[in-house]
């Protein structure tokens, strides 16, 4: 891959990096705010535990992107950016362009799905 070509991709993961380091943050702050429900009515205790559960759910998510992110962060500086996980083959532009941190190739990514929904049927 060209220099160039990999300074966007870097740019365009740093980016997405600090946005999911931020809101990674803001759902422990969150999470962590106070917890002195003695004054709250039982509804009100039932939101705000839902809410928390809810944005930790989120949270989640986010941190499996985070890694994900940190993952092809690892692989341009290891010079592996860009080849799929299962096949080793080059992952298209537009992919990479679309999904800067994908692990895998179209073809290898929908025989993963495929997996993932054979082994949970």
């Amino acid at each position: 891959m060209k220099k160039d070509r990999v300074a966007q991709f870097r740019k365009k993961l740093e980016e997405k990096h600090r946005e999911l380091v931020e809101e990674v943050g803001k759902n422990v702050l969150y999470g962590k705010g106070p917890d002195d429900d003695s004054t709250k009515d039982l509804g009100d205790q039932a939101a705000t535990s839902y809410n928390r559960e809810f944005l930790f759910e989120l949270g989640n998510g986010t941190q499996r992107l985070l890694k994900e992110v940190v993952s092809a962060l690892q692989k341009l500086d290891e010079g592996s950016y860009g080849d799929c996980e299962r096949c080793g083959e080059a992952i298209a532009d537009k992919r990479l362009e679309a999904l800067p941190f994908a692990r895998y190739c179209i073809d290898c990514q929908r025989a993963v799905e495929e997996e993932e929904r054979t082994a949970a049927g």
